[in-house]
């Protein structure tokens, strides 16, 4: 069983997120009113994921994401966003949050985002001792168009990631969404996407082409509208947001059938557009 806490000034949205919640039997769900609460609760230990409001008096969900960041690595962080917020979303998801949900959304995405965070905290904690001999890391594969692929080689890359020390606990869970996005997205045509990647402790570098050049690596139909002022409420927005935030920097070829992501261990500010 996973303990999942839910942090939430509103009765009537923790209701409602833990009834969604309680449709997977494997959740156990924990509830407080404000992030005070919060922190004082994950002292006591126990807790496997943070699911928290972004507005909240004394202490919001920001403070709460940089505070779990600092003093409880191993823990991922998912925000609940309402209209209004976004400025907000994407600082906290600078400071270390693994994900965000719009409120308004909930009964939709609340369920899977968390299963995915929790997956992806399993992965990381498994088979750490033969990953702790991991110096330098290089393969490349050719991945057809099977989306149940990408969960296993994700959780793969993020247990090499833990091993050669790149970034903590809450880099791994950052760099598995970001990965999980673009493959995704570039999973758009029946084709065949090459992939590469680079890993020491200092630096990860993960490449995806379209082989033989065979089109836009990213479905140019998903990428964001910037004028559009619900466009991170939409899926192929939100993955693309999600990466923009949890990458350092991604280069394109001229022709955007090569796409090359870089996650750093000392991260500057983030360089994508």
């Amino acid at each position: 069983m996973a303990t999942v806490l839910v942090v939430d000034d509103s009765a009537f949205d923790r209701k409602l997120v833990s009834e969604v919640l309680a449709q997977d039997e494997s959740i156990t769900v924990e509830v407080v009113d404000g992030g005070m609460a919060a922190l004082s609760r994950l002292k006591a230990g126990g807790i496997d994921l943070v699911l928290t409001d972004l507005q909240m008096p004394e202490v919001n969900g920001l403070q709460v994401v940089t505070t779990v960041r600092i003093d409880y690595p191993d823990i991922p962080v998912i925000l609940m966003t309402g209209g209004g917020t976004e400025v907000i979303a994407v600082n906290a998801l600078a400071e270390g949050a693994a994900s965000y949900v719009p409120k308004r959304m909930l009964k939709d995405w609340l369920l899977p985002t968390v299963l995915e965070a929790l997956a992806d905290r399993a992965a990381e904690q498994t088979h750490q001792t033969l990953l702790d001999c991991f110096q330098v890391v290089h393969f490349e594969l050719e991945l057809p168009n099977d989306h149940a692929m990408i969960r296993p080689l994700v959780d793969y890359i993020q247990q090499m990631a833990a091993g050669i020390r790149l970034g903590d606990p809450s880099d791994a869970f950052r760099m598995g969404v970001a990965l999980r996005g673009a493959l995704e997205n570039a999973m758009y045509r029946d084709r065949v996407i090459e992939f590469e990647l680079w890993m020491d402790e200092n630096e990860g570098r993960f490449t995806l082409r379209a082989k033989d050049g065979d089109g836009p690596i990213f479905d140019p139909a998903a990428l964001p509208d910037v004028t559009d002022p619900d466009a991170t409420e939409t899926t192929g927005s939100r993955d693309f947001l999600l990466l923009r935030s949890h990458m350092d920097e991604a280069t394109f070829n001229e022709t955007g059938s090569e796409v090359t992501l870089f996650m750093r261990r000392q991260a500057k500010a983030s360089t994508l557009s």
